[in-house]
């Protein structure tokens, strides 16, 4: 059976092709038989209770091109697969509530409850004895006399990706709390700060996830000991597995991301300390395939397309 699948996407100008997992996806998903649409957040829009959207099928990945826009309600296709990039603000939470509104049973991926439930930042924190030391707060205060016990430590808004606000800072800085507070805008803003873990030398390691199921490993290895182990950064990728901690941490996790209605996760650990979980529309996948010679997309879009016959039966 040939499936009819939107993707919501960032503009194509903005994709980074050298990291970006959903033209894989797509690319896997014709060659399968499937046709596959694109849609970006400012074609959506609700009337009068239902969704719809100007669509475009996509007719080409390298080199790539989309037909004629259509306008549609996006009932009528038989999946949404939401690839948009954080950061989660306030249109993004707007857009995951207009998702509310396509039928009961119709496929996401991932559920729009889970990318308001599961703040990848915070998600870890649901699992305190697997991850490593952790305050949240918007008052710099209080995350510098926590960032003061430590050496080093690293602070994260809550809401991006790709390392993007990310820094790492000095616990015994005399002027750690000006420095947090110049991380925040007027008002304020909510930041993790996590202990520094010493261990990201020797790499930041992706899991990527569907369907509960480890789709591959990557591991990326920071350039310096001042950069974060990030693909955008730098980062230097190399072929990984997983140790008995991680795999029991991984077993805890799964139950969570079932219940949610997560089919796609990207979970991240550092010295075998969970630090992250992403589902907003985790990547790393061309990473994997480089490490380890395969064509793990087809893993994952075996999951999508079990899950999209699953909610049709």
């Amino acid at each position: 059976m040939s499936y009819h699948i939107l993707f919501l996407m960032d503009p194509y100008a903005s994709l980074n092709l050298e990291t970006e997992t959903s033209l894989l996806l797509m690319t896997e998903l014709k060659a399968q038989g499937h046709r596959v649409y694109w849609t970006e957040m400012d074609r959506l829009y609700l009337d009068n209770g239902k969704l719809r959207g100007r669509v475009s099928e996509v007719e080409g990945i390298s080199p790539f091109n989309l037909g004629e826009d259509e306008d549609r309600a996006l009932e009528e296709l038989d999946a949404l697969i939401n690839r948009k990039d954080p950061p989660f603000d306030l249109n993004y939470l707007h857009l995951s509530l207009l998702f509310d509104f396509l039928p009961k049973g119709f496929p996401q991926i991932n559920a729009p409850k889970a990318l308001r439930d599961l703040n990848e930042k915070l998600a870890s924190q649901r699992f305190p004895s697997r991850t490593t030391d952790c305050r949240v707060s918007m008052n710099p205060k209080h995350l510098a006399e926590f960032a003061s016990k430590m050496e080093r430590v690293v602070v994260k808004p809550l809401d991006d990706c790709s390392g993007r606000g990310i820094v790492m800072l000095k616990g015994n800085d005399p002027d750690l709390e000006a420095k947090l507070t110049a991380r925040m805008p007027p008002g304020g803003q909510f930041l993790m700060v996590q202990r520094h873990l010493p261990l990201v030398h020797k790499g930041d390691k992706r899991v990527f996830l569907a369907g509960g199921q480890v789709c591959g490993i990557v591991n990326r290895v920071p350039k310096d000991e001042d950069s974060l182990g990030n693909i955008h950064m730098g980062a230097r990728c190399e072929l990984a597995t997983l140790t008995p901690r991680e795999e029991e941490t991984l077993r805890q996790i799964v139950p969570l991301l079932e219940a949610e209605g997560v089919l796609l996760a990207g979970v991240d650990f550092i010295g075998e300390e969970l630090t992250e979980i992403n589902l907003t529309s985790p990547s790393a996948m061309r990473q994997i395939n480089e490490v380890s010679g395969g064509q793990r997309e087809k893993e994952v879009v075996g999951a999508i397309l079990r899950f999209i016959k699953s909610r049709q039966a």
